[in-house]
């Protein structure tokens, strides 16, 4: 079975709604809609020539890749070919052409000459896709399985190669699409625009494995593409920003509030944020969750991460008459509680889309935030969790809880060579600062009233770092490590935008 199904199958019950509610007939096994759904006959004629060309395609790529190293060729971009090859050997494989089989079946040969002209090129040590400016289909290796995914880039017309100067990067998250396969996805990816082209941006276009709302391997797919996007292009990391809208919407909620310093900006349109009232208000469900589902609800649910948003900046939107307005206002009403509030704009007489008028006020709000930038190291961080899946926020990871699933709060501030933290359900915690914001000086350090002074001017490059740990007896804290003397085997080189879970 490929790839995206497999979280796509276990991601239907959180995500089958977004365009269609099937209400409570959804868990009825015999009644269940097959997700993704067949696809349309397509002449034999045309399959076995689709099929020729697939194994011709093969043979190209494996042809590449087995190049002896004294006749280098870029097989390192051999990712940018194998999108083409999978996004048709997989429709013909799974059966997912899908409405006009004449259309289909002509993208389908266009990708195998897309692909057969980007293997030639790199045999030739040529890549002119790397360079060209515009809607371009690209992919890299995933380091969960192996499996070669893709993505969409926007490169703007105003980046020059090998110039220094750096650029905005915007994540796009797609809407549910149940036909959106590989071949579909990569069509429109190298045939339409994003909703928002922010002038001078990239945008990625985030596939995610499928309909999974970024999660599972989805969300670690977000920071993969990312990366992979960084290594290609010169990216600014303080000026990223977080888009989606529908289900993407979805995807944004859980990239902003379980991500919060990565972004310079987010910007939820539509969506979920949470399980239990979604499935009631949208799927007409009575829900009765096991108690252990209760727990695992404290994993992805926004709600539960709401005041994360205290550093992120986030512009949200809704129709007025969107049904799917219920997200933002759940998001509303728990940063209240959290005793925050983020900008909530909201398309007059509007359902399920972007007010044209007010979708032009979002752009300006969210490029506002995106030119002062993310702070690397901002003055204050309040950060919540309920699993160590999801466990940093700037300059504060937290490494260990008292007790697993049940939420845990850390509020700190970072003075002149000065920390103080107060934390609950924290039994330990590491603080850290980048090269050039670390190495001046010592740090006085209090947590939960326990005064530590970390005495080191930071590592060889600058970066500064501490962690420390709860003492069970007497509930005061000690340092355990610094960066000035880490423990056997760690490397401190500052820290990296993407979590550690996805760099592994």
């Amino acid at each position: 079975m490929k790839p995206h199904w497999l979280v796509a199958l276990s991601a239907a019950a959180l995500a089958a709604a977004v365009l269609r509610a099937d209400g409570p007939a959804d868990n009825v096994p015999e009644k269940v809609r097959p997700v993704p759904p067949p696809g349309v006959a397509i002449p034999d004629a045309d399959r076995a020539e689709l099929q020729a060309g697939v194994e011709q395609l093969g043979k190209e790529i494996d042809d590449i890749a087995k190049e002896p190293k004294d006749r280098p060729t870029l097989s390192y971009l051999l990712p940018d070919v194998q999108i083409y090859y999978n996004a048709v050997r997989y429709a013909l494989q799974y059966n997912e052409f899908y409405g006009d089989p004449a259309k289909q079946v002509a993208t389908a040969k266009a990708f195998l000459k897309q692909g057969h002209e980007r293997a030639q090129a790199l045999r030739d040590g040529k890549s002119p896709w790397t360079t060209a400016a515009g809607q371009i289909a690209r992919g890299y290796v995933s380091r969960i399985d192996g499996s070669v995914q893709p993505y969409g880039i926007l490169v703007p017309d105003t980046y020059k190669p090998g110039a220094p100067d750096k650029h905005r990067l915007d994540l796009w998250c797609h809407g549910r699409g149940e036909n959106l396969t590989e071949l579909n996805f990569i069509d429109g990816c190298q045939k339409s625009n994003p909703d928002f082209t922010p002038p001078g941006a990239f945008v990625l276009r985030l596939y995610g494995r499928y309909c999974c709302a970024n999660k599972f391997a989805g969300e670690v797919d977000a920071f993969e593409a990312m990366d992979n996007v960084k290594t290609q292009y010169p990216i600014d990391e303080n000026r990223v920003a977080i888009r989606g809208f529908s289900m993407g919407g979805a995807a944004c909620w859980h990239l902003a509030v379980h991500h919060p310093s990565v972004w310079a900006a987010a910007a939820p349109g539509a969506g979920f944020s949470e399980t239990a009232d979604f499935l009631k208000v949208f799927q007409n469900e009575a829900v009765k969750p096991t108690w252990y589902e209760q727990k695992l609800y404290h994993m992805y649910d926004a709600t539960d991460y709401a005041g994360n948003l205290f550093n992120c900046p986030t512009v949200a939107y809704s129709g007025e008459l969107d049904t799917q307005k219920q997200a933002a206002d759940m998001m509303v009403a728990a940063a209240k509680r959290e005793g925050l509030t983020f900008a909530y704009l909201i398309g007059p007489k509007t359902k399920h889309a972007y007010e044209p008028e007010t979708k032009k006020e979002l752009a300006k709000e969210i490029d506002a935030l995106v030119e002062k930038g993310r702070d690397e190291t901002p003055a204050e961080v309040r950060f919540t969790t309920y699993t160590l899946r999801y466990n940093r926020d700037a300059w504060l990871t937290v490494d260990g809880l008292e007790k697993h699933w049940e939420r845990a709060d850390v509020k700190g501030k970072l003075g002149a060579n000065e920390f103080t933290i107060d934390t609950k359900n924290v039994s330990a915690l590491t603080l850290s600062l980048p090269p050039g914001k670390g190495g001046f000086g010592p740090f006085d350090t209090t947590i939960d009233g326990t005064k530590i002074q970390v005495l080191h001017n930071g590592n060889d490059n600058g970066a500064w770092g501490a962690n420390f740990r709860k003492v069970e007896a007497s509930g005061s804290w000690s340092i355990q490590w610094t960066t000035a003397r880490l423990p056997s085997g760690t490397a401190c080189k500052g820290r990296s935008t993407t979590p550690s879970w996805a760099r592994s």
